[in-house]
């Protein structure tokens, strides 16, 4: 009579008492163990016209190179855990930390950056303003393939800013003065490349 195996999974294994039968166990061994592990497909298309899948069965699809598991009525991707994050943000001259926001998932990472403007007055020219270093993001947190363009505002004055891959956050472009004294508002959202 066919025993369960250790772990709960109900893959019949042969016992002694069973007559012997090598290609019976090893097909009974098969048909236990393959469906619950990770099954390569060259496509989605294959993958359906071989499959009647079970919940919790899961497989990875060769040509998007993607990981994928049914949930009893579709298959879907796992999503990848959220990171976040609130401390490292650094602060430039003339500029202090308020408060900081960083979310990742899988490659998605969204950060907020809360800054006062502690220095004097930036004069802004018909939308231009010298560029000014602000802030410094951690490393975890900057793009990493080129920089990148957000947009910030104070409440009155909206720009642009530019990160780069080193992490430096510099104001480029302004509506208007923005005035010492007043907290600016930062938020940019991007894909990272690894």
């Amino acid at each position: 009579m066919p025993t369960q195996d250790d772990y709960g999974q109900g893959i019949s294994l042969i016992s002694l008492t069973d007559a012997p039968d090598m290609a019976k166990a090893i097909a009974d061994l098969a048909a236990g163990v393959i469906p619950r592990g990770v099954m390569r497909f060259a496509s989605a298309s294959q993958r359906g016209a071989t499959l009647t899948p079970v919940e919790g069965m899961t497989t990875w699809l060769n040509d998007v190179n993607r990981l994928d598991i049914y949930n009893g009525s579709a298959w879907v991707t796992p999503e990848p855990s959220l990171a976040s994050t609130t401390t490292g943000l650094s602060a430039a001259s003339g500029f202090s930390v308020l408060d900081f926001f960083g979310y990742r998932q899988g490659k998605v990472t969204s950060i907020d950056l809360y800054l006062a403007r502690t220095g004097g007055k930036i004069t802004a020219n018909s939308g231009n303003i010298a560029d000014t270093v602000c802030a410094t993001v951690p490393s975890a947190w900057r793009p990493q393939h080129s920089t990148i363009t957000g947009c910030f505002d104070n409440g009155i004055v909206h720009g642009g800013f530019v990160i780069g891959t080193d992490g430096i956050v510099t104001l480029r472009t302004a509506t208007d003065d923005i005035d010492g004294g007043t907290n600016l508002r930062l938020h940019l959202t991007f894909l990272r490349t690894t």
